[in-house]
């Protein structure tokens, strides 16, 4: 990394924790810590919901999926809609009636202690397990440019999430969450840019695309036929609106990481309408993220890249045992690289 890349990468940490940590300065309440004073905007529930969603491993391995397989993972989220407004009708309204600072002291309140203790606490281990991976992944590829332990960058990173979490609030990770999805949806831009301009003179914008279609990478949706229909299958229009509206109504009408967002609403209706913004916005954002990873094929298909990226990882199979064999698969995926180029050079003049 030059030093540009480390003032960026520095300044850009260090803003998120003081600006996070100074906004919220005024929460002396549990009303204040927790939701917020219930002063938060319709479009900032909105964007903390949706970067709250994304995490890293989301714009980490969203693109491969869309590598490998295409953007028919687009479907996992057509029912984000559906659910949006089944909660925004059934849930929002019984929340903050009933004035709960969580999801599962409504449990309480409907059952008991013991369910809600229960709920609770499988919702405590899910979720510490969830945020481990959101930490890990970023921390694999920061050890990669940096060259650092994984384990160590573990660390430092989950002391600066849990740093300005632990002293802001909710009001911090709101307002947090607002310039952290402005820097990853520039990135993917940017990222998008360099891409198609990196790819070689005479493959076009449109030359891309008509490899990526030819390749099979743009299956958005697929209907299968009841002839076709195979329960195998995991990613089609019947898995997502069925499958996604189940999966999107559990986690964003009773996880506490999302429920808190708009707990902290000014009003139902701006609850209401953060969810919605939420609804809107998902699928086309996750459309963008797996476009991203269908041109990063096509780029791939003329760029010389390695078969295994992660340098420190590849010298450490160069040296085991099995060594020799992965000198080989490296010496035939150069053999292959060399091949595939001009036969899409042809299927492009074809």
């Amino acid at each position: 990394m030059s030093i540009i890349d480390w003032i960026v990468l520095g300044l850009t940490i260090t803003f998120i924790v003081v600006y996070g940590t100074w906004k919220s300065r005024g929460a002396r309440s549990l009303r204040g810590y927790v939701l917020s004073n219930n002063d938060t905007k319709w479009w900032v529930i909105g964007l903390s919901v949706m970067a709250t969603q994304a995490s890293a491993i989301t714009f980490l391995s969203t693109p491969g999926q869309a590598f490998a397989d295409g953007m028919r993972f687009v479907q996992f989220y057509l029912g984000v809609p559906i659910a949006m407004v089944v909660i925004s009708v059934v849930a929002i309204p019984i929340y903050h009636q009933l004035k709960v600072y969580t999801a599962y002291e409504y449990l309480e309140t409907r059952f008991d202690l013991k369910t809600r203790s229960l709920i609770a606490f499988l919702f405590l281990v899910s979720r510490s397990l969830a945020a481990g991976l959101t930490i890990y992944a970023p921390a694999i590829i920061l050890s990669v440019l940096l060259g650092w332990n994984v384990f160590y960058l573990c660390v430092v990173i989950g002391l600066v999430v849990t740093a300005y979490t632990l002293l802001g609030g909710t009001k911090a990770v709101n307002v947090t969450h607002i310039y952290q999805m402005a820097i990853i949806l520039i990135g993917m831009v940017v990222a998008g840019v360099i891409m198609v301009m990196k790819l070689p003179e005479d493959i076009s914008f449109g030359d891309a695309f008509s490899i990526a279609g030819a390749m099979g990478k743009f299956n958005s949706i697929t209907v299968p036929s009841l002839e076709e229909f195979d329960l195998k299958d995991k990613y089609n229009l019947f898995s997502g609106l069925l499958g996604g509206t189940f999966l999107a109504l559990a986690y964003f009408g009773t996880d506490q990481s999302q429920v808190q967002r708009y707990l902290s609403g000014r009003s139902v209706t701006e609850s209401r309408l953060g969810l919605m913004f939420n609804g809107i916005f998902k699928v086309p954002m996750q459309f963008f993220i797996l476009f991203l990873g269908v041109m990063m094929f096509v780029f791939f298909q003329f760029d010389a890249h390695p078969l295994f990226f992660n340098e420190q990882v590849r010298s450490e199979m160069t040296e085991s045992k099995y060594g020799e064999e992965f000198s080989r698969l490296e010496e035939d995926h150069k053999i292959i690289q060399s091949y595939q180029q001009p036969k899409y050079r042809e299927l492009l003049a074809a």
